[in-house]
């Protein structure tokens, strides 16, 4: 039972990330509009902010629009 529990969790915090990606695109979080999102920008979505790390594959600090096409996947 309590391994169900989890199974139902994880599935509703799967598609709960991904709703909130498509929520949000690049260029809404991209407010100075250079083409990147900083960890400013990142901020104003919560569940990017904390993803935000493990997407910046090339650890520039920021995110690109390819980088950023992974949120939520």
């Amino acid at each position: 039972m309590k391994i169900s529990n989890m199974a139902v969790f994880a599935a509703a915090l799967m598609a709960s990330a991904a709703a909130t990606a498509s929520e949000a695109n690049f260029s809404s979080l991209d407010k100075d509009g250079n083409g990147l999102i900083s960890t400013s920008e990142a901020s104003q979505l919560p569940m990017l902010a904390e993803e935000f790390k493990n997407l910046d594959t090339d650890q520039d600090g920021q995110l690109s629009e390819s980088e950023f096409a992974n949120f939520g996947k």
